[in-house]
């Protein structure tokens, strides 16, 4: 025999629901401040990757039972407590879901790798970042995988070098200040071999990625700008690396 009474069980069930809205909404930014506080490498991955997973569980419980909640309210009005808790777990709960199916359907457009580049027969190399790579034990190699250039295509099929109608000295300050505009930390900057390394750190999950650009000649008044992408950690970037290309070079126009 069920000793509990619904109303109980109601006000327990917005309870959890509300918690769980909560949660949903706060565990991606406090794991955010985790990373910034220096609690953790930006190369360990397991922190952002449990605030997606718990995000989402939460999320998923903050739905069902704020809508069985809303659903079974039989007439009491919205400013009951179990209603308007489950009505604002609700709310949270679809909030979190939009971003978060956006994220998904995104990321499974594009195939799991995480180095991109415009020359997949001669991509440019790191230099001066293989040491700090190594120096925090990033998992990722920058030896390139050449078995990543066919799934790269399926991406980024229109993915390829840009040329400048600018000499090799004019087209480096002009890569070099495109670099700069991204808001990327400057890492090396190479005039006479064409090379630029820089870093970019994603906002929420605080992942880094390397970039190094290579500026080669074309004759005396063109130059070709070759760009790779490469992250530090995980084994696909949902596409990250292809697009911060891609605004690369709509910023060098």
């Amino acid at each position: 025999m069920n000793d509990v009474d619904p109303s109980q069980r109601g006000r327990r069930r917005a309870k959890i629901a509300f918690i769980a809205g909560i949660v949903a909404i706060v565990a991606i930014p406090l794991t955010s401040l985790g990373r910034m506080a220096g609690l953790w490498s930006p190369v360990f991955a397991i922190p952002p990757l449990l605030a997606f997973v718990v995000t989402f569980l939460a999320m998923i419980t903050a739905i069902v039972l704020g809508l069985i909640g809303v659903l079974t309210r039989r007439g009491r009005p919205w400013s009951a407590y179990p209603v308007q808790r489950s009505a604002f777990a609700l709310v949270l709960g679809i909030l979190i879901l939009i971003p978060v199916v956006g994220f998904v359907s995104v990321g499974a457009k594009y195939p799991p790798i995480h180095d991109i580049t415009t020359d997949t027969d001669n991509p440019p190399k790191f230099v001066a970042l293989v040491v700090e790579r190594a120096a925090m034990n990033a998992p990722n190699s920058t030896d390139y995988d050449p078995a990543v250039s066919p799934k790269q295509k399926t991406g980024f099929p229109n993915l390829k070098p840009k040329d400048l109608p600018l000499p090799p000295s004019e087209a480096f300050a002009h890569a070099l200040d495109a670099a700069k505009a991204m808001g990327w930390r400057i890492a090396a900057s190479e005039p006479a071999e064409g090379r630029i390394e820089a870093v970019d750190t994603t906002f929420w999950s605080g992942f880094i990625d390397d970039v190094v650009i290579r500026v080669t000649p074309l004759g005396d008044k063109q130059s070709r700008v070759d760009v790779r992408s490469e992250s530090r950690v995980g084994g696909g970037d949902a596409g990250k690396n292809g697009k911060r290309i891609e605004a690369y070079f709509n910023r060098l126009n």
